[in-house]
């Protein structure tokens, strides 16, 4: 299967895409995450699995917009 341009093009795109996605969706689960460890002061499965929360946020995010990015601008070239 021969890389086009345009699939390139897309995946970088979407590699971007992915990486702010990743930044925001990260933010919002720290905030979110750091209020309910204050509120409810003991540690529930959430606050316990931080770190695994976020490394399978980045990996979809990271893994899938490129692939969606390069499929979509394929598609769309021809």
């Amino acid at each position: 299967m021969p890389v086009s341009l345009a699939g390139v093009i897309g995946a970088a795109i979407g590699l971007y895409i992915g990486w702010l996605d990743y930044k925001i969706v990260a933010g919002v689960l720290n905030g979110r995450l750091d209020r309910r460890k204050q509120r409810k002061g003991a540690e529930d499965f959430l606050v316990r699995n931080r770190e695994g929360i976020r490394i399978l946020v980045l990996i979809t995010t990271i893994i899938g917009f490129p692939v969606i990015g390069y499929i979509a601008a394929v598609s769309m070239t021809g």
